[in-house]
């Protein structure tokens, strides 16, 4: 779980923009970031805290493998955004309207808990700042191509003193055993040559060699979102363009300028 800054005004951004955090420094070497024994169960007891009466937003949702993460919690809203619509064991999504904006009816056990909107979770157009008093991503910000501005776009819809609850696949248990871990300074660059939509020629050309690399070390056997292809790549919603490890997952929120409370490896 991650807090974000209490108040005060939104820095400008290090690193040209990369990190909201407007005091971020690089770390000279990765740092060595250990779990706690009890953070799991300090989770838990937040996560109930954190839900009663509050607005959440799912990026990549709904999730249902999760139990009682919306059945069981008391949350006042939750919201959700993906690239489609997608219907769950404890979910129903009903589609209302014509308008695409006005999104789609999101219930859980018959419950109407809030909307759902096909769209980019990484720029959130449609979301005005200080919407939410939560937001939530469960194995999506590897998906990011540039993961520093998906954070800044979750930090913007967030009310001071909000936070963030992000999970990201351990490497060494998927397919990107093998690849190396990226580092915030990976990140940073990625964030520069605006990786997820720019068209340079040269960004283009780093990022062909990124795919071909990566197509080389991932474990082609199991990966069903692997392609040696930039284009298709960037179709893929469910390809990895980063592997994560606590450390990068520590230094991405600092970077963004969130508080870590509890950091842990999960089944």
């Amino acid at each position: 779980v991650y807090r974000g800054e209490q108040g005060g005004d939104r820095p400008t951004g290090a690193f040209g923009g990369a990190c909201s955090n407007n005091s971020y420094t690089l770390p000279l070497r990765r740092r060595r970031i250990a779990p706690s024994a009890s953070a799991l169960e300090s989770f838990q007891k937040k996560i109930i805290a954190l839900a009663r009466n509050a607005s959440a937003l799912e990026i990549g949702g709904p999730t249902t493998d999760i139990g009682g993460l919306y059945a069981q919690l008391a949350w006042a809203s939750v919201d959700i955004v993906n690239w489609s619509e997608q219907d769950g064991a404890v979910t129903r999504v009903e589609t209302v309207g014509a308008e695409a904006s006005s999104g789609s009816a999101f219930y859980v056990d018959d419950r109407l808990l809030g909307r759902l909107r096909v769209g980019d979770g990484g720029r959130l157009e449609h979301v005005a700042d200080g919407s939410y008093d939560v937001v939530m991503a469960f194995h999506v910000l590897e998906h990011f191509a540039d993961p520093l501005r998906a954070l800044a776009t979750w930090r913007r819809v967030l009310k001071p003193g909000g936070y963030f609850v992000i999970s990201v696949p351990w490497a060494g248990n998927t397919y990107d055993r093998d690849v190396p871990v990226s580092t915030i300074y990976d990140l940073i660059l990625a964030h520069a040559d605006a990786a997820d939509s720019s068209d340079d020629p040269e960004v283009l050309r780093r990022l062909e060699q990124r795919v071909r690399a990566y197509h080389r070390l991932v474990d082609l056997d199991t990966c069903p979102f692997c392609s040696d292809d930039l284009a298709t790549a960037r179709r893929l919603k469910g390809y990895h363009w980063h592997a994560w490890d606590l450390s990068l997952l520590q230094e991405a929120m600092a970077c963004t300028g969130a508080v870590v409370e509890y950091l842990d490896i999960m089944d």
